[in-house]
C-alpha cells in the first residue's frame, strides 16, 4: 500500500512540476486537487441521491397538487450536485 501511495504521490508531483503557472486551467493545483475534488463530489452526489430518491418516492405516493414540481426540483438538485465536470480546471 505504501508503494502505491508513493507512486501516486510521485505522479502528482511530476504533473505539478511540468505545469506552467500561467495555465488557465490551474496547472499544479488542478493536478493535485482533482483527486480530493473527485472524492468530495462523489460523497456529495451519493448523499444527494440517498436523500432525493426516497423523498421523490414519498412525494409520489401522496396526492399533493405540486408533486410534479417537487419531483423536478429534486431532479434539478441531483443534476446540480452530480453533473458537471468531475475534474478541476475542466470548466
Amino acid at each position: 500500500m505504501r508503494g502505491r501511495m508513493q507512486l501516486v504521490g510521485g505522479g502528482l508531483l511530476l504533473a505539478a512540476c511540468t505545469a506552467s503557472p500561467d495555465r488557465p486551467d490551474g496547472g499544479a493545483t488542478a493536478a493535485i486537487g482533482t483527486p480530493f475534488y473527485l472524492v468530495f463530489k462523489a460523497v456529495g452526489c451519493v448523499a444527494t441521491v440517498a436523500i432525493a430518491a426516497p423523498g421523490r418516492a414519498v412525494v409520489g405516493l401522496g396526492d399533493r397538487p405540486d408533486r410534479e414540481a417537487v419531483g423536478r426540483e429534486l431532479e434539478r438538485g441531483v443534476a446540480h450536485n452530480c453533473g458537471g465536470p468531475w475534474t478541476l480546471g475542466a470548466g
